[in-house]
């Protein structure tokens, strides 16, 4: 089985790559800006691995590496659009560059991805996708207004590709986390001013528990993955949310960095 994680230097993307790197039958190709951190991801694997330093931001050649990956390993079993970037803070006040670009990031070059995957797999029909959206694209939550947009339209696009290409072989996963500990949700938390108040309260998940979920989703056939399950509440009772954002306090925080 040959499996790619977009987004995999660290976080989600390289639990993502140990989970589904655990069977040395298969081979997993590392997608993601820093070289060097997943040439170290790859020793830690089982699986055979590729290494393509690659940046999502330039949606014009979001699929140009896929030719790469396929001379090497073969088509690709397994999708995983995981690559994303986040930019708390108020939206009017965003470097509009740096908004941008994390729309190509986060939205435009996976669906590109997943529009260049899909006709090989419905022709072969066999083959996942697994798109990780947010669950921001359902919670309207303080400062997460760009990003909340990039993560809302890429699930739409990923639940509807999911109905269609259901009866020719093809499972699409769209995956919806909520806070989990990486490198990036800490950067959020600052812009908050920390854990607490209402952000304090929040359920925080872990990065390897949502891997074995996806891989679970993967292997069960589920249509989505929501972790931690809290955030659910978002998606049936979205008064809910809207009431924990208008409390939550952002007049000393939300800057965005250009």
């Amino acid at each position: 089985m040959h499996v790619v994680v977009t987004g995999a230097s660290s976080g989600i993307g390289a639990a993502l790559a140990r989970e589904l790197g655990k069977d040395a039958k298969d081979t997993v190709t590392l997608v993601a800006r820093r070289k060097s951190a997943m040439d170290e991801l790859a020793k830690e694997i089982a699986a055979a691995s590729n290494v393509i330093a690659h940046d999502l931001s330039d949606s014009a050649r979001a699929t140009s590496w896929i030719a790469e990956a396929e001379e090497r390993s073969g088509p690709i079993d397994v999708m995983i659009n995981n690559a994303g970037v986040e930019n708390t803070g108020f939206a009017h006040e965003a470097d509009i560059a740096t908004g941008v670009s994390l729309i190509h990031t986060n939205m435009i070059s996976p669906m590109l991805i997943a529009r260049a995957l899909l006709p090989g797999m419905v022709a072969r029909r066999s083959g996942t996708i697994v798109n990780v959206a947010s669950v921001a694209a359902f919670n309207a939550v303080k400062l997460q207004a760009w990003y909340g947009a990039s993560k809302a339209g890429f699930a739409m696009f990923s639940e509807v590709m999911r109905a269609e290409v259901r009866d020719h072989g093809v499972h699409v996963v769209t995956v919806y986390p909520g806070p989990v500990k990486t490198p990036m949700a800490e950067a959020a938390y600052a812009v908050y001013g920390g854990r607490k108040g209402v952000v304090g309260l929040l359920p925080e998940g872990n990065p390897e528990k949502l891997a074995r979920l996806v891989r679970r989703a993967i292997e069960k056939k589920h249509d989505r993955v929501v972790y931690p399950t809290f955030y659910e509440i978002g998606r049936f009772l979205p008064w809910v949310s809207r009431f924990m954002s208008d409390r939550t306090p952002v007049a000393d925080h939300g800057r965005l960095k250009a």
